[in-house]
Formats: structure tokens, C-alpha cells, sequence
């Protein structure tokens, strides 16, 4: 008998999610998760410390085009999602089909995804309710996926700077929306730094708070964490029908392995094709760790006469996304664009190409107010995730030119945005020149229906084997036009659903009609269903 039913390798919004579906299933259920759990509090809102010194980022041995770098990546339990900015937005039903827009860019078997936008749909909203997203469906929010229910929770009121933002939008023919967060209107403190910081009070809503800690209390979830999984162990050298038997993990200055009948890696878009490629799992399409992804952001920034507020309050509200399908005048795809927490004077004065006093960095600091754009990095092969041979990571990733000339273009639209919004100076800037803020990293092991080009199949299973998934952004064939944590987080669901409905279980089950509605004695379900048999 193996040790636990299921062994899942990351904590994030993929992992993180599906060790919650599964244990609380009923499931026995190992959670690994390389980071610590970050205990620090006088840290968590220090600037120095998050975004300086980077104590809760990724500390792997990482070269980005051949340099050093210390990335921008989640290193603490729960990922990414314990210092993202808890905007939960769904893509528009047409990012799953690619090819309408990329078609010159894109072999014609990549032109749509290997599901529909509607498959997901159920488990977007189940994604919502899980992590308590606060929104309106009053809002317009053209062209992306709208919830057809009240959100859980109600959306905050602007603050006078959103309000003014939101008219600056309004005054440049663009439609402001409220942006759906997932934060809990009743813990939250209104810091005016999110993103990027640890949260004080555990109000924005992340995979360790939602997920891991109530599973760990409830369901019986055991979590081990600074412990690192090197190698997925099979029952068989050949290339195909492999079974991973057990993982390998580095644990305490010691190596134990530990067996499960499912293996879920979420280790995320570096660390699971590293994994992979360490156990010689996921290679036979040559597509594993390629076609790496995050976004070419686009940013306006506004410096307005008088302090706006935005220093010391929180004030990320605002979005749009009446630009996603480009415009009449610019037909090429977009994404979403929303409202960005203000730069401390630290990263003002670290990020700036010439020296500034105190003084200056914390009058600008109270006078920017800044907006960003997401514009979708096309896959391409020659942006990779590598090990080397001395066991460090090799990234290599450029954007890809068609990339860069739409950036640019939504760079010039923020601007704008920020004059009508009545800032006195606007200026902008675009990612291609930045290789740590790799915001919404997706890729690596992308799915599909055919193994010749895809390292998953539809349901997230890595070709060649017969018992483990990938829940983590890696599945991703192209990186949408709004961020990807809410759709990771759906992607595992569906994924724990569809195990679940194999009957992988330890007791019997009753299959309601819609998905993810099973129960059995004294069980909740994934989606809150209660019953007995």
C-alpha cells in the first residue's frame, strides 16, 4: 500500500488548490512545498525587505540570458499567491482559440486550445467562491468571461484617486470596471503596497490561507515544507505506460522517498520541467520547459501637481478591458489593463537610471499613480527552461517583436489615460528590457491532444504515464490576456474533478449531475455539495 493516495509537489494556486479538492474528498493527501512559510510580521510590510532584499521571492541558482538573476517569483508556501495582487479576472472565451489572431505565428494544430472556455466555466466559479473573489457583475467588462452569479462578496468603494482614474478612462472612450478581487473586505487594512508584500492580516485571499491551512485543519492534509522533491521514481525505464511509484525528497540534510498512487507537480513554470527533465518524464514530444511565457506588460505612469492619496491607501480598483481585440484603428490583440499599487521610494530610487535624493523619491512616491497593460507573450520554442550541468537553471526567453509593437502601442494608450486622469507629466515604459519582474510565468509543459507536440494531455496527465499531472501554470499553451492565476485555479479543480470521477477514491461515491457534485457520508465536495447515501 502506498504511503499517501495522492503526493502534491507545490503549494501555489495549482497545488495549493488541488491539495484542498482532493483531501478534502477524502483523499490521504502529501503536500510538498520547497519555501518556508513566511512568520516575519514586522517584515511583510517592509519594504527593504520584500522588494530589496526579495526574503520571500525565489532562491534557486537561476540564470536569466545567461546573467545571475534573483527573480520576482513566489518562494514561500502558497506561491505566488502569497504576494500576487489577488486580481481574479476570467479570459475571454476567444483565448481559447488562439490561432484567430495569432494564426500567422502559430503552427495550425496550436490554433485552439484542447478545451473550450466553457469546460472551465464551471470551475471558475467554483475558483470565485473558493477564494472569496469581491467584484461586481453590474461593471462592463467587454469581451473577457463574466460571472453570470453575484460574486461573493461586494467590491469596496473607490477611493477619490480610483474615481478620478476611472474618469480619466471614461474621458478617453474606455469603460472603468471595478476589478474583482480576492481579498476579505473585513480584514483588510486598506494597505496602500500589495502586491509584491506579505499580507499583515491574511486578508487577501491566497492558496496557504484558502486552501492549505483549512485542509491541514479539516481534511487531514499533511504539508511538508523547506523539503524538496528531486526526482518523480517510475516502476519502468521504457518511454511510455510509465507509473510514478514515489518521489524522491531532500528533507532535513536527509533523502526519503515517499510513494502515492497520484502525483500532482505544481512546482510552477521553472521548477516543474526542471523536475521533469531530472526524472526523464515529459521528453518524448522535445516541448518540455520550452515555449516559457509572461507577460509584455505595458506601463503609464501620471505625476499629478498634488499628492493623490494612492501613498497611503490602498487604490489598485480600476481596470478595462475595452482594448483586449485591439481597436479599429490598431487590429491586433491586446489584453486587460488595471490600476497598480505605487512604487515605495526604495523601488523608485532602485529602479530610476540616475540617482535621486529621499526627499525627491518620497515626493514622487506621493504624486505617481501608475496603470499596466497585459499583452500576451506569444510561445516560442527557443524560450526554455534548462537545467544546467552544474544543477543550476537556465532560462532563456525574449519577447517576440510582434510582443514588443503591441506593448508599445498600449503603452501610449495608458499614457493618454493618465493626462485625461489630469496628471500635469505621463510617461511609460514596457517589459522586454526587465528579466526579473517575470509577472504571470506560463508554459513549459503545455497541454494538448497530440503527444507529438504537447507534453500533457487534455486533462493535465503527462503523456507516457499513467498517474501524474501537472496542476500548476506549466499546462498553459499560450498566456491569455489577463492574468492566469484564476484559470490555474480552476485548471486544478477540473483536474481534481476529473480524478475524482475516474474513481480514484477510498470510499464509495454518488456522481450528481453537474461537475465536481459528489458525496458520500458526512462529506463536502469540492463544490459544497452536502448530502448522505
Amino acid at each position: 500500500m502506498a504511503d499517501y493516495d495522492a503526493i502534491v509537489i507545490g503549494s501555489g494556486a495549482g497545488g495549493g488548490t488541488a491539495a484542498w479538492a482532493l483531501s478534502r474528498a477524502g483523499k490521504r493527501v502529501l503536500l510538498l512545498e520547497r519555501g518556508k512559510t513566511f512568520d516575519d510580521p514586522e517584515a511583510k510590510q517592509d519594504e527593504a525587505e520584500m522588494l530589496i532584499r526579495m526574503r520571500p521571492y525565489e532562491d534557486r541558482d537561476i540564470w536569466m540570458n545567461e546573467k545571475r538573476r534573483c527573480l520576482y517569483v513566489g518562494g514561500v508556501t502558497g506561491g505566488g499567491t502569497s504576494l500576487y495582487g489577488a486580481v481574479l479576472l476570467r479570459p475571454s472565451p476567444e483565448d481559447f482559440h488562439p490561432g484567430k489572431w495569432y494564426d500567422r505565428y502559430m503552427s495550425r494544430e496550436q490554433w485552439d486550445w484542447p478545451i473550450s472556455y466553457d469546460s472551465l466555466e464551471p470551475f471558475y466559479e467554483q475558483a470565485e467562491n473558493l477564494y472569496h473573489v469581491a467584484g461586481s457583475t453590474a461593471d462592463p467588462m467587454p469581451h473577457i468571461g463574466k460571472r453570470s452569479k453575484s460574486y461573493p462578496q461586494k467590491p469596496e468603494e473607490l477611493v477619490p484617486i480610483s474615481k478620478r482614474i476611472a474618469s480619466g478612462i471614461r474621458k478617453s472612450g474606455l469603460q472603468p470596471f471595478r476589478l474583482p478581487l480576492a481579498v476579505d473586505r473585513a480584514k483588510c487594512l486598506r494597505c496602500p503596497s500589495c502586491p509584491g508584500y506579505m499580507c499583515p492580516t491574511d486578508a487577501r485571499a491566497s492558496s496557504l490561507n484558502r486552501c492549505v491551512e483549512p485542509a491541514v485543519r479539516d481534511h487531514g492534509l499533511d504539508v511538508w515544507t523547506a523539503c524538496e522533491a528531486t526526482h518523480l521514481l517510475t516502476n519502468s525505464n521504457t518511454q511510455t505506460d510509465r507509473t510514478v511509484t514515489s518521489v524522491r525528497v531532500e528533507r532535513d540534510d536527509s533523502t526519503v522517498e515517499v510513494s502515492a498512487d497520484k502525483v500532482f507537480v505544481a512546482a510552477g513554470a521553472i521548477g516543474t520541467p526542471v523536475l521533469l527533465q531530472r526524472s526523464g518524464l515529459g521528453l518524448e514530444s522535445g516541448q518540455l520547459g520550452r515555449n516559457y511565457m509572461y507577460h509584455d506588460g505595458a506601463l503609464g505612469a501620471g505625476v499629478f501637481y498634488h499628492p493623490t492619496g494612492a501613498a497611503d491607501i490602498f487604490a489598485k480598483q480600476i481596470g478595462f478591458t475595452d482594448l483586449y481585440f485591439g481597436t479599429d484603428e490598431f487590429p491586433f490583440k491586446l489584453g486587460y489593463a488595471q490600476a497598480l499599487p505605487i512604487p515605495g521610494p526604495l523601488s523608485l530610487k532602485d529602479n530610476l537610471p540616475l540617482p535621486i535624493p529621499d526627499s525627491l523619491a518620497r515626493w514622487m512616491h506621493a504624486r505617481i499613480v501608475t496603470l499596466a497593460g497585459a499583452v500576451e507573450d506569444l510561445p516560442q520554442s527557443d524560450n526554455r527552461v534548462q537545467l544546467r550541468n552544474d544543477g543550476g537553471i537556465d532560462i532563456r526567453h525574449r519577447f517576440h517583436p510582434f510582443d514588443t509593437f503591441r506593448s508599445k502601442f498600449f503603452k501610449a494608450v495608458l499614457t493618454k489615460v493618465m493626462l485625461a486622469s489630469g496628471a500635469q507629466l505621463a510617461f511609460g515604459a514596457t517589459a522586454e528590457a526587465d528579466e526579473t519582474h517575470t509577472a504571470h510565468q506560463v508554459g513549459t509543459a503545455r497541454f494538448g491532444k497530440d503527444p507529438e507536440i504537447a507534453v500533457l494531455d487534455p486533462n493535465c496527465r503527462i503523456f507516457g504515464t499513467d498517474n501524474c499531472y501537472v496542476v500548476d501554470g506549466s499546462f498553459m499553451p499560450t498566456s491569455l490576456g489577463v492574468g492566469p492565476a484564476l484559470t490555474i485555479i480552476a485548471n486544478a479543480l477540473r483536474v481534481s474533478d476529473h480524478i475524482l470521477r475516474e474513481g480514484f477514491c477510498n470510499a464509495p461515491w454518488l456522481l450528481l449531475e453537474s461537475p465536481g457534485h459528489w458525496v458520500r457520508p458526512w462529506v463536502v465536495n469540492i463544490s459544497g455539495v452536502v448530502g448522505m447515501w
